[in-house]
This record gives structure tokens, sequence and C-alpha cells, in this order.
């Protein structure tokens, strides 16, 4: 899934169904920056948080990176990679359930583990307040992120596998009709790993398209029509907080179906639909926001050093929210690891 839903969506949903304004702002960031938190090496800090204590060590902040970018996909050949990225955030399979690894990891949507994660936020979020109360809306929100991504990833798995990932066709549903894409393409999209759903490219996170794939281990294709798989993932996220306020279910459903059957490639003209289809709801988001906010560059006499310096040394910002995502990370990957390691 992309932008549209894990922010927008998210946002729209955790206000309808009776989040403040702001709140719900703090959980759609945080469901989106899962997709953003590519920070990976230990960080230069003065300053300390004591409700951060694990993740701080004298004056080092450890970030938990939760994505990959660029060139960074290469280390996904990696099977700490595997357990610490694509499992515990973006491609979890029941976990509880798996005996061996030679189970099967592949993703099914509304995954019990998945929901059980948001679940639990809920619960720990009723329960808290002040800043651990803050630290526990985005947790939700990591969470949801996580869940959400069971519906676009479903039958594809974190981990390398041939069986699990790799496919042989993929057709797009256009004018009326399938048709296969490009052999170049095709090649292309080959060369990648069988790691997730590399080898179908993002066609199960543009949420607009209608595409079939065939597994290499398949005669029969497997049809998605991302809207509608969209949607479900929805309703399934309102039913788990309905009864905190009362909506238009039907009105708030054909709404983002209008959002997410919207045709295009380009996600600022998307998320332009959703703020002419939501008017109502007030959306912004930068990633570099809750970064910035909790990072300021120590100054040094000569500016010519801080261009040399590829990791210079940071003090506490203005908030605080930046360091709370990276604590709620490493509390859910935490917890998934724990889940790996008892599985032999």
């Amino acid at each position: 899934m992309q932008i549209d839903f894990h922010y927008n969506t998210i946002r729209v949903i955790m206000e309808k169904v009776g989040f403040l304004p702001e709140d719900a702002q703090i959980i759609a960031y945080a469901s989106q920056y899962v997709d953003d938190a590519v920070d990976h090496e230990a960080m230069k800090v003065n300053g300390h948080l004591e409700i951060l204590s694990r993740r701080f060590t004298e004056n080092s902040f450890n970030p938990v990176c939760t994505a990959h970018r660029g060139l960074q996909f290469l280390k996904g050949f990696k099977e700490a990679v595997q357990n610490k990225i694509y499992i515990p955030f973006h491609f979890l399979p029941d976990l509880e359930n798996l005996k061996d690894k030679s189970s099967s990891f592949l993703v099914k949507p509304n995954g019990n583990l998945a929901k059980s994660l948001v679940v639990l936020a809920k619960t720990e979020l009723s329960k808290s307040k002040g800043e651990r109360r803050i630290m526990n809306l985005i947790r939700l929100g990591i969470a949801l992120h996580t869940y959400a991504d069971t519906w676009a990833h479903q039958d594809f798995s974190g981990r390398h596998s041939h069986d699990e990932n790799d496919v042989d066709e993929i057709e797009l549903f256009k004018n009326g009709k399938y048709e296969k894409i490009s052999v170049f393409r095709k090649m292309e999209y080959d060369t990648f790993p069988d790691i997730g759903h590399a080898e179908v490219n993002n066609f199960p996170d543009k949420s607009y398209l209608k595409w079939r794939y065939k597994k290499a281990n398949s005669r029969d294709f497997f049809e998605r029509d991302n809207s509608r798989i969209f949607l479900k993932a929805a309703e399934h996220i309102i039913d788990l907080f309905i009864g905190v306020n009362k909506l238009d279910i039907d009105d708030l459903k054909n709404r983002l179906f209008e959002c997410f059957s919207f045709e295009t490639d380009n996600l600022e003209d998307k998320f332009n639909k959703f703020r002419q289809v939501f008017p109502e709801i007030g959306f912004y988001y930068d990633e570099y926001q809750w970064r910035n906010e909790a990072l300021e560059i120590m100054q040094k006499s000569k500016f010519k050093e801080l261009l040399k310096d590829n990791n210079p040394a940071y003090v506490l910002g203005s908030d605080k929210k930046w360091f709370y995502f990276h604590f709620a990370a490493q509390e859910q990957r935490a917890y998934v690891l724990n889940l790996l390691k008892n599985i032999e």
C-alpha cells in the first residue's frame, strides 16, 4: 500500500470513529512513516529521554529502520533484514501458528497476529496518559500499517523464497480484458529477488489497479481487484473501532472507494483526490516533519566542518514523536523476533 492508504485512509477512519483530529493525525503519520523510516545507524544526540532509555546509550540514539529505499534494497538478501524489517512490519504471517521454518510464511488478509497487534495497541492506549499516551498513539499507527498490509501483501512472504514469491506471468486489466505486460518489463521484474512482491513490482500497492498473476508453482491465476481489496481492509479496520462514535458507514465506504478507484500513479494527485472527497479532513504529511522537530544539528564554529561531517551531532528538539516512533517500532519488532526465535 502507498500513502493513500497508510496515511490518508487511516487519517479519515481514525477521525470518523471518534479520535480527535490531532490524535488521528499522529496515528496516521506513524502508519505512513513505517514506509519512510530509513535511518539505520546510531546517531550522536546531546541529551537523553528517560522514557526511551533502551534506545539511548550515553549520547547515542539507535533508530529502528522499518523500510528500505534505493540501494538499501540489496540488503534484503540478508535473513536478518527480512526478519527485522519485512516480516515484522510489512509481511507478517501468523507466526504464532507456525511450527517450523518449512511452514508457509505467506501473508493472509486479516491475519490473527497482525490483528492482535492492533487490539493490543488499542488496549494500551486506553490505559495511558501524557507522553506514554502519545507513544501508544504512534504504536497504534505502526500496528495499523502492518495490519493493512496483510490485504495488499496477501499470498506473498517477507522471506527469500522461490516457492512463495516467484511469479511466472502478470496481466493487467485494460479496456475490458486482461493483457500481458511487455516481455521487457517481465524480464526486468524477473531480475528482482524472490522476496516479498518484488517480482510483481508495486502492483499490489496501487489502489486502483486490477490485475492478475500466476505463481511459478501454480497453474491458476490469482486475480486482484485492488480497490475492492483496499476497501475490505478499510472495513475491517473500521470494525475494530466501531462503537467509538456513530458514523454513516455506507457513505464512508463509498467515499473511500471513490478515492481508491481514482486512476493515477501520481501520489500527489491521489492525495488531492482525498482532499476533494473529504474536505472536512485536514490532510498534511511531510516525512521529515517529526525528524526535524525531534533533532536539531549542533552548531559548529566552522561551517566547513559541518559539511564534512556525515554523522553530525544533534541536540533534542522541540518535539519527541520521532523518538517515540522508534521505541514503538522496536517493541513490535522485538515481539515478532521472539516468535521467530521459537520457530525451528
